[in-house]
């Protein structure tokens, strides 16, 4: 189990409690709860040391800052070492009492089971209506279809685990990743729960920031429709140049044009305002990824032996 958690505080006991009842009632599996603490400002990660000395199977990565909800589901893999991997928030929105069909679906032969919300208690209707917009721009601008109404909680064997550690690029949308990859996939569906306490840790920047990553990364369409403006704004500045050629010479209309005039140059100039910052949101991600950094750096454990996972 990998459980990104980013001031949980409140929820971490209950997740907990619901998460052993799981393990209890699921036969033969022997589990281990990788909890990866982001950076968390509350008592996140003394409650998360607290319960790996009660329970051996809880394992505790404290990253040394936040880096962010997909980052820190990259370090949860890059520690697992089971057969079989569930990616699960500890906010209790996802029910953990899910993950029993989750392992059945593997056990029958799937490699990859994605969990597609039908239901989202507790979210407001602009939430709900920019996700509705955000799948279906991403259904328009992606080659590959990303599972609507699907988060991070899903389940994965052992050969997907290996191939999507590979990925290392720093902007990180692990939706996307695991869309592309292959393997045998499937969808459970099932109804998204209200969150257990505290409030939500993806507030709209955070959202849109999601997003952003998600169509740079998986999409060239942003320079493609930078090519298409330009030819179309071209059209339109040969037709004014058709008119007022027509005006002069034909008509012998003289028109001051001041007002047009400023008009098209503000207009001209934001379009390539606009086209130079996609270009150059590319050209940056491009640069940091040059750069090698690592994408986290690990500031203590609990119950994991660190020389086997460097």
């Amino acid at each position: 189990m990998i459980i990104p958690c980013y001031n949980e505080s409140e929820t971490i006991y209950e997740f907990y409690r619901r998460m052993a009842g799981v393990a209890e009632k699921a036969g033969d599996y022997l589990f281990e709860f990788i909890f990866v603490n982001d950076g968390s400002r509350d008592d996140t990660a003394l409650r998360l040391n607290e319960l790996s000395e009660r329970d051996l199977r809880v394992k505790v990565v404290h990253l040394a800052r936040n880096m962010g909800h997909q980052i820190a589901i990259t370090a949860g893999m890059d520690f697992a070492g089971g057969d079989m991997v569930v990616i699960i928030d500890a906010d209790l929105q996802d029910p953990p009492e899910e993950i029993p069909r989750m392992l059945e679906k593997i056990e029958q032969g799937f490699d990859l089971v994605h969990a597609q919300r039908t239901r989202r208690d507790g979210e407001s209707g602009f939430k709900l209506a920019t996700a509705w917009l955000f799948y279906k721009l991403m259904r328009r601008l992606s080659t590959r279809d990303i599972v609507e109404n699907c988060g991070d909680f899903r389940a994965f064997n052992e050969k997907v685990l290996k191939v999507v550690r590979k990925f290392r690029e720093r902007h990180r949308f692990m939706r996307g990743i695991f869309a592309i990859i292959g393997f045998r996939q499937c969808i459970i569906q099932y109804d998204r729960d209200r969150r257990y306490a505290g409030s939500t840790n993806y507030p709209f920047h955070k959202m849109l920031s999601l997003a952003i990553n998600a169509i740079l990364s998986f999409s060239s369409s942003p320079i493609r429709f930078i090519t298409w403006t330009s030819f179309t704004l071209w059209a339109v500045s040969l037709i004014y140049l058709v008119k007022a050629l027509l005006d002069h010479f034909v008509f012998q209309v003289t028109v001051p044009g001041w007002t047009s005039i400023i008009i098209l140059m503000t207009f001209y100039n934001g379009i390539i305002l606009f086209s130079i910052g996609i270009i150059g949101s590319y050209v940056g991600r491009t640069f940091e990824q040059a750069q090698g950094r690592p994408l986290y750096w690990v500031g203590d454990t609990r119950n994991i032996d660190r020389e086997g996972n460097e």
